[in-house]
């Protein structure tokens, strides 16, 4: 009887350890994910698509408030993405400052031109001559690239 009693016992302690190594692994998966930062804030945001003339075609460009995430290159993912919200109008885009997690330099970061880059990416551009820059994103000094698909703004 104490034999099973102790053969219960250590296939329980082993059981438990199982279940919270898969709970850790769990966790660890689906822990703080880019967009898993303020449910809440997103719901205030609204989104559109509207055709804006660009260069020489027609392309589509949300539109509106919008949450977006800055990536910093300089830091090749070892960081997390911070939150932003970003306002377009036809193809101006205005990037805010997180009012949760700020960075230095006032309430608005990056503000210029939705641009179609030579080598087919969105740009935030100053100019229409951005379009032609030798060099885009990373820390370049370059336009800034934007991912209308993955909502996100590579930033240096």
């Amino acid at each position: 009887m104490k034999k099973i009693l102790n053969i219960l016992l250590i296939v329980l302690g082993i059981g438990s350890l199982a279940l919270i190594g898969l709970m850790i692994f769990i966790g660890t998966v689906m822990g703080k994910t880019a967009h898993g930062y303020d449910f809440s804030y997103s719901e205030q945001v609204s989104y559109k698509k509207q055709n804006v003339r660009i260069g020489f075609g027609m392309d589509s460009i949300p539109q509106g408030q919008l949450l977006y995430e800055l990536s910093f290159s300089e830091w090749d993912s070892r960081i997390d993405n911070l939150p932003v919200e970003i306002q377009i109008t036809d193809n101006k885009i205005t990037v805010y400052n997180s009012k949760k997690n700020p960075l230095t330099g006032g309430e608005i970061i990056i503000q210029g031109i939705l641009l179609k880059h030579k080598s087919g990416k969105w740009i935030i551009g100053k100019s229409e001559n951005d379009q032609n820059a030798e060099e885009i994103g990373g820390c370049s000094g370059g336009p800034v690239p934007i991912d209308f698909e993955t909502k996100i703004i590579e930033w240096c």
